[in-house]
């Protein structure tokens, strides 16, 4: 299942950054940006033009898109024969290039064993508040072909003409992996969820090689995000899938952006301006926060690249801005239909006035010592980034991350540490949240962790003294081992605990929940509405048996009258005939009510209390977590069996 999901993640997106003439290091860390791109941008068109998302009509846009390039391609080289191809990035030795992948591997191996190591199960159902939506968002996609940037919201937003737009190229490749598969949905989020971190170093490593790092720079920053608690909390709370896929390609945008401004002239710039413009695309397809966040990431490099040429040749940088305008315009309106639903939605969220966290303080020492909503420290990576800040001029061409991990910082601590509302303006992008930011300035910081690493491994090589690759294999090789073993194996289990946050046998979804949502599958006839809590996590019963509930989510904003109207007095139901007419008008004929809550603090709703020993409900199926009603208005007696209240 996970070889199947990395495969569909790389394969579509190699092939067309192969075709757009990227090589080695970036093409592969590049591919599942240019796949979400593909992904997010053919769904919409596809559903336009009448026809169903699946994974058949993935593989033809993929053929589709793959046929256009080749063929545009094939008439620029009659038209301008290509010179040489150029090079992009060092000239490692092979071995090099294998040590480095070893490490990428061994980073990948790492992640898959921390994630798997807390939630203990590929089939595991995360028991936080964001998942469910995501997971009902890939089972919609796959069973209606909808892939359109409004139809998966409608799982909890159907009533009247509501129009909710929420970014879907992370769905749409997963609904095509669910068809493929077979697999359960909670399979389909894990089994991406395990590679997340492995992505995450292999673009951090094609980001060092093509500004010019040392391999043992860039092996050193693969092994150190994989160990960075941040990153995991971005898997476990809510968990924050499609923003945690954007985190991870948001070292690519620096990658794409030189790849661009280095093109020697127009013909060979062609290339790397597709390459561009689809990875925007990818960002905002993904989610429109990272392409804000893959933004503020490129400053501090475009003003080291600029620096000079500002006080010397003033063109050269006013030239490169306005070819990074044109490109982001073009982006812009490939993204039209995308961009468009962004807008139309924007004006109805709600800000969020989340409590300050720490002081200014207190958020400082929480971003330096990676322990961030933690009662402990990963000391021995802010010693070894400390060290990597002191060798900071080391970093060449890379020091620009110092820059980018100042402005994520800086953001973070706005975040957790002010409750001013016009500092909290431009952290609202990120909905105000610190663990998003905190998740994001873990990428940079990873890049000084790393050079601190290879500093090391520089003095004891000189130490040696003696120059020679096989010193500098060996040498590397030790301080790498040491790095690993020294961090307690990466600090593997404390991100193993970590991950086990909100995994297991509830709160949300018990096992006995489970096998209730099972059987209840059997009972509701197809296509019928079930009346349910909004926070017992029965919200559950669509993503994985297909029954459709009225809370689709635990997110009540925006919801419909008929839905609220029930939720506030469905046990008013033979006294009021609003409450009726809410139930014919959305078709329920059961009632489902779980025993477990999402959020200790949360009761059951006002018009689900009091329901058992009702004489219009007769009880159909009850475990001791899950109780279903069917509604006879007709009948008459009680049950007294158990029940969920």
């Amino acid at each position: 299942m996970v070889v199947l999901y990395a495969v569909t993640l790389l394969l579509p997106g190699a092939l067309l950054g192969a075709l757009a003439g990227l090589r080695g290091w970036t093409l592969a860390a590049t591919a599942p940006l240019l796949t979400y791109a593909l992904a997010g941008l053919a769904g919409p068109l596809f559903t336009a033009a009448g026809g169903r998302w699946s994974a058949a009509s993935f593989a033809i846009a993929t053929i589709l898109a793959g046929a256009l390039a080749a063929g545009l391609g094939l008439l620029l080289r009659r038209k301008w024969p290509r010179r040489d191809v150029r090079r992009t990035g060092p000239d490692w030795s092979l071995t090099a290039h294998a040590g480095v992948a070893v490490a990428v591997v061994v980073a990948l191996g790492i992640g898959i064993a921390a994630v798997l190591g807390g939630i203990r199960s590929l089939t595991a159902i995360p028991q936080d508040w964001d998942a469910v939506f995501h997971a009902s968002g890939i089972r919609y996609i796959a069973e209606t072909g909808d892939g359109s940037v409004f139809g998966m919201a409608t799982t909890n937003w159907f009533e009247g003409n509501a129009h909710l737009y929420y970014p879907n190229a992370y769905h749409l490749v997963a609904a095509a992996v669910y068809q493929m598969s077979g697999a359960p949905i909670p399979t389909v989020l894990n089994a991406h969820t395990v590679l997340i971190p492995g992505l995450l170093a292999l673009t951090l490593v094609a980001m060092v090689h093509r500004f010019g790092g040392r391999p043992v720079l860039a092996a050193a920053t693969a092994l150190a995000v994989v160990a960075i608690t941040p990153v995991y909390d971005l898997l476990w709370r809510g968990p924050l899938l499609p923003f945690a896929t954007g985190v991870v390609l948001t070292p690519l945008a620096a990658v794409l952006t030189k790849e661009l401004l280095d093109a020697p002239g127009l013909r060979a710039a062609l290339g790397p301006a597709a390459a561009f413009v689809g990875g925007l695309a990818g960002y905002f397809c993904v989610h429109p926060a990272i392409l804000v966040g893959a933004v503020v990431f490129v400053l501090p490099m475009l003003l080291q690249r600029w620096w000079g040429p500002w006080r010397s040749a003033p063109r050269r940088a006013a030239r490169e801005f306005g070819v990074l305008v044109a490109a982001g315009l073009v982006a812009a309106a490939v993204c039209g239909v995308q961009v468009a639903g962004a807008l139309s939605t924007g004006g109805n969220t709600e800000k969020l006035d989340r409590q300050v966290e720490t002081n200014v303080a207190g958020a400082v020492g929480q971003l330096v010592t990676f322990g961030h909503g933690i009662d402990t420290v990963q000391l021995r990576l802010m010693l070894i980034m400390l060290l990597g800040l002191a060798c900071a001029a080391r970093l060449g061409a890379l020091r620009w991350v110092i820059g980018t991990a100042v402005l994520f910082g800086v953001l973070f601590v706005i975040t957790a540490a002010s409750g001013d509302p016009t500092l909290r303006v431009v952290s609202s992008i990120w909905w105000d949240d610190s663990w998003r930011l905190v998740g994001l300035a873990a990428l940079p910081m990873a890049v000084v962790v790393g050079n601190g690493v290879a500093e090391v491994q520089r003095f004891v090589a000189d130490a040696i003294g003696r120059r020679s690759s096989l010193v500098g294999l060996v040498t590397a090789t030790g301080v790498l081992l040491a790095f690993v073993l020294g961090t307690r194996t990466l600090y593997l289990e404390r991100d193993q605990i970590r991950m086990s946050q909100n995994a297991g046998d509830g709160p949300a979804v018990s096992r006995l929940e489970i096998e209730g949502m099972e059987a209840i599958a059997t009972i509701v006839p197809p296509g019928a509405r079930v009346l349910n809590d909004r926070g017992d996590g029965s919200a559950w019963m669509y993503p994985l048996t297909g029954v459709k509930p009225v809370a689709g989510h635990y997110d009540d904003l925006r919801i419909g009258p008929d839905a609220t109207l029930l939720a506030a007095r469905f046990n008013q139901y033979l006294r009021e005939p609003a409450v009726r007419s809410a139930v014919a008008a959305l078709d329920i004929h059961y009632v489902q009510l779980d025993q477990g809550f999402l959020r200790s603090w949360a009761t059951r709703q006002p018009g689900l209390t009091d329901l058992a020993g009702q004489p219009w409900l007769r009880v159909v199926y009850s475990n001791p977590d899950v109780v279903l009603y069917a509604i006879e208005p007709g009948r008459t007696g009680s049950f007294n069996g158990p029940v969920a209240q």
